[in-house]
């Protein structure tokens, strides 16, 4: 008996030396990848929450050469960067007249060129809308540049 006591009494030592042993390791963790990581999930949630907006947007007016728009104000719809006030001196060449297809085109560059001096880009297009108000609707778009951290 006492050899069969000695004998358990070795195995249970190596047993737990065996346990003890396969404990693994707490992780190592590196804060640049986590950072990289959280970074790459937020601006995937930021595009999709963009994208779902995106949706929801007024379906742009189908304007001609026979498009003819007595327009005495604007209306920005959409804008967060630059203020009513800033992109209705932007505009103000193409108030209290009656506009064009050309001249429509060229309210939409004068607008999308005032953001990318900024170094921002943006969509602007006029939304369908009642043509006979004196009032035109401008829809803005703002995207969040490439080269800008998100805030």
């Amino acid at each position: 008996m006492r050899v069969t006591s000695v004998i358990s009494a070795a195995v249970l030592a190596l047993c737990s030396a065996n346990v003890s042993a396969q404990v693994p390791k707490a992780p190592t963790y590196d804060a640049g990848a986590l950072m990289r990581q959280a970074e790459q999930s937020f601006q995937q949630n930021q595009m999709q929450r963009n994208l779902q907006k995106r949706d929801a947007l007024p379906p742009e007016m189908v304007l001609n050469d026979a498009t003819s728009l007595a327009v005495e104000r604007f209306k920005f719809q959409g804008n967060k960067l630059f203020s009513n006030e800033q992109l209705q001196r932007v505009a103000a060449p193409y108030a209290d007249k009656t506009l064009n297809q050309h001249d429509v085109n060229q309210l939409i560059h004068a607008i999308t060129e005032a953001y990318r001096q900024t170094g921002w880009l943006v969509q602007v297009y006029i939304p369908q809308q009642n043509l006979d108000a004196k009032e035109l609707i401008v829809q803005v778009v703002e995207s969040i540049p490439p080269n800008r951290p998100v805030k």
